[in-house]
């Protein structure tokens, strides 16, 4: 009779807290990363985080620092942890406001039934306009895309979903 084989991660492991300062693990994402190296560990298991430290962390100072000190460079890792994924996340949130103009550049000139390649014009209008209102926020500006390609997409997808939102509410 054959075996079931157990599942490590269906365990419902938990981290523990202890292992931020004791090993320099953090929890990303609902996984343990080293905040020395930045590589995950797949198992939430002290003997995987610890082994990990002992095993790429051995020979550096972090092994020999007293509980104050491990502390103290836990928070500059985190701090710097932290720092690295807004940065992501401000990158993300331009481009996410760059794509919602784009699109509302497009109602307005499909509602005016004026020429898709009209995107472009509004375009260059803008960023003369940035130049002398906020010359700091030109790069957000040159982000959004307005060329005729992308106004027919975007005008095609409005469509589609006006389309589907009037035959749900039929």
């Amino acid at each position: 009779m054959a075996t079931k084989k157990r599942k490590v991660d269906s365990e419902c492991r938990a981290f523990n807290d202890e292992w931020t300062w004791k090993y320099f693990f953090t929890v990303v994402k609902d996984k343990p990363v080293c905040l020395i190296c930045n590589e995950a560990v797949a198992v939430f298991k002290e003997y995987n985080i610890s082994r990990h430290f002992t095993s790429k962390h051995k020979n550096s100072n972090y092994e020999a620092m007293s509980e104050y000190e491990r502390k103290q460079n836990v928070e500059s890792f985190c701090k710097k942890l932290s720092g690295r994924q807004n940065l992501f996340k401000k990158g993300n949130t331009i481009q996410e406001a760059a794509t919602h103009a784009s699109y509302i550049v497009a109602y307005i000139i499909a509602k005016n039934n004026k020429a898709l390649s009209d995107g472009e014009f509004v375009k260059q209008c803008v960023l003369q306009v940035c130049d002398v209102l906020c010359p700091d926020k030109k790069n957000n500006f040159q982000t959004v895309s307005l060329s005729r390609k992308t106004m027919t997409s975007r005008n095609q997808a409005i469509d589609k979903n006006l389309t589907s939102s009037t035959e749900t509410s039929v």
